[in-house]
């Protein structure tokens, strides 16, 4: 291998190294601006936390109150004008004789009857006074409001977790169990508690990156790159390098690919592009002549 061929392949080699770091740099851009958007996501969610805390509780009393002072008051008959005009209706005794109570009954019946007549139906046959409706609607409210389920204050130990607390776990530990709502960061990635966990179930991946790349080399100028990503899922691409690598002598009926080199006729020819054809001959197409034949010794008498 001459001085020339080291060089291409030299230069080769750089430009497969600039082209790697080009990709690594690409990935790194990529996990940055996920980092920011999870981390913007964070932030918009615990303003949210924060402004439920914040808000004030309803004023139930101060609500039943102004509901009760609706109400509109019943109308009753004014029961005074109406025994003021039932005595007044009473007949003068005549002629020294007192009024009996078979004068006097047909009279009041007709106004208790009258009175009752103008009393409002109540609705489904009850009367509601405003102190037993106060009293029924406080009481419904407080049965309301028992029957709300209260938070769960903090507790101490793994299984309680304050809720304004976003705290990230810088890693998961398969062994041990985490309760719902817990956040982590696991190969590269976020990860979320959506119920509690047992090992890896249990887990929701939110922001997927980049766990590990792999690069492998399946033949003498092909590689394969695999991107192995948060969730478990892959990306895999290949890709040829068109190194030069030597063929040996050429051969009638073999394909050759961009980056092999032949020696035919004494000279070394380089391939440019995929091709059957015989170097040095008329109509050959794909090959480079790379190193002239030298001229033939001759022996000294």
């Amino acid at each position: 291998m001459n001085e020339r061929e080291l060089s291409l392949i030299k230069v080769l080699g750089e430009e497969f190294g600039q082209v790697l770091a080009e990709m690594r740099d690409s990935f790194n851009k990529g996990l940055q601006a996920q980092r920011v958007e999870y981390e913007g996501k964070l932030s918009l969610l615990a303003k949210r936390v924060e402004e439920i805390c914040s808000t004030p509780a309803p004023d139930f009393p101060g609500m039943v109150k102004a509901a009760i002072a609706e109400l509109p008051a019943p109308e009753l008959p004014d029961i005074a004008a109406m025994v003021s005009e039932a005595v007044a209706a009473i007949p003068v005794p005549q002629d020294g004789k007192s009024v009996t109570p078979e004068d006097v009954r047909p009279m009041i019946q007709e106004m208790v009857s009258k009175a009752v007549s103008e009393i409002p139906a109540p609705k489904d046959g009850k009367d509601v006074e405003p102190a037993t409706l106060k009293q029924a609607v406080e009481e419904a409210v407080s049965e309301a409001v028992a029957a709300m389920p209260a938070a769960e204050p903090g507790k101490d130990g793994e299984d309680g977790r304050d809720a304004m607390s976003l705290e990230i776990l810088p890693f998961i530990d398969e062994g041990k169990s985490y309760p719902r709502g817990s956040y982590a960061t696991h190969n590269g990635g976020l990860w979320r508690a959506y119920e509690k966990t047992h090992g890896m179930r249990g887990w929701e991946c939110l922001v997927d990156g980049v766990a590990g790349v792999d690069i492998q080399r399946s033949e003498q100028r092909s590689f394969t790159l695999t991107v192995n990503r948060t969730s478990g899922a892959r990306e895999t691409k290949t890709f040829d390098v068109p190194v030069m690598i030597y063929q040996g002598v050429f051969k009638s009926g073999q394909e050759y690919i961009p980056g092999d080199t032949v020696t035919w006729g004494g000279s070394l020819w380089h391939c440019d592009e995929t091709t059957q054809d015989k170097p040095g001959e008329n109509g050959s197409k794909g090959w480079t002549l790379a190193a002239k034949r030298g001229r033939d010794g001759r022996d000294k008498t």
